[in-house]
């Protein structure tokens, strides 16, 4: 296994530990190096009476460039979320959700990246989010 992989295979290991993952019941498909793909078949759990609740979409994009971002990173590198934008654009009531993660920049400190997140059977655009991260190297004190 290659030094590429073990990383890659390290993040999808601290990915399924991660509760709200596994509460909301996301799924990590695919890595590469500064994009990474989640799914997430939506249930009634995770609805209002308009389709899919908008902090269940929130939580989605935010772990997906989560995800992109740790490829770029060593590991024990700790991020945190300092700006996110989200827009809603199409209501999604059950079946697979994809959210497709791309970092657009990544520095010493900050990086931003974006996800749009689809209808999986339609390739419908349901939200598409601009988020911003703050970077802190392994062993650095919050």
């Amino acid at each position: 296994m290659g030094r590429r992989n073990r990383h890659y295979a390290e993040i999808a290991k601290r990915f399924r530990r991660v509760g709200a993952v596994r509460l909301l019941g996301m799924k990590l498909a695919k890595l590469r190096p500064g994009r990474a793909t989640l799914t997430l078949d939506a249930r009634p759990r995770h609805s209002h009476p308009q389709g899919i609740h908008g902090g269940v979409l929130a939580a989605l994009a935010d772990t997906a460039l989560a995800m992109a971002l740790f490829t770029r990173l060593p590991v024990g590198a700790w991020i945190s979320t300092v700006e996110m934008k989200i827009n809603f654009l199409s209501p999604h009531q059950r079946g697979r959700l994809r959210a497709d993660a791309r970092l657009l920049r990544v520095g010493k400190r900050w990086a931003v990246g974006e996800v749009e997140i689809r209808k999986a059977s339609s390739r419908g655009l349901v939200a598409k989010s601009l988020l911003t991260y703050s970077i802190r190297p392994h062993g650095e004190k919050p």
